[in-house]
């Protein structure tokens, strides 16, 4: 059977696994949804590219694919966008699991006191 002390030790470990699981997380969707902002403003910079190449003697045909070619990049830039914005939301709600554990945490110890 184990002691209570070992029984404390355990939880305190398991806590410490969790807390850098959970910045683990956070750090990873961060840098999940700075990729897809940087996708988007490619994909956004693609489009604009498209539409400022245009020529006096091009034909209708040349500027409406031209102008297909743009409107695909602008979905593709709102699509990385809407992805971007899902892996700020993760952020936020890790991080503020994480912070809720650890204020529960603080309330338990003040309580021993």
């Amino acid at each position: 059977m184990k002691s209570f002390c070992q029984f404390c030790e355990e939880q305190e470990q398991e806590q410490l696994d969790e807390g850098l699981i959970r910045s683990g997380a956070i750090l990873a969707y961060a840098s999940k949804a700075r990729a897809e902002g940087q996708q988007s403003e490619k994909a956004f910079r693609r489009g604009i590219a498209e539409l400022s190449t245009r020529k006096p003697a091009d034909s209708v045909e040349t500027r409406l694919e031209r102008m297909e070619y743009a409107l695909k990049a602008l979905l593709n830039g709102l699509t990385h966008q809407r992805k971007q914005i899902s892996n700020a939301g993760a952020v936020d709600v890790a991080g503020h699991l994480l912070t809720s554990k650890a204020l529960m945490k603080m309330a338990r110890a003040d309580r021993k006191r």
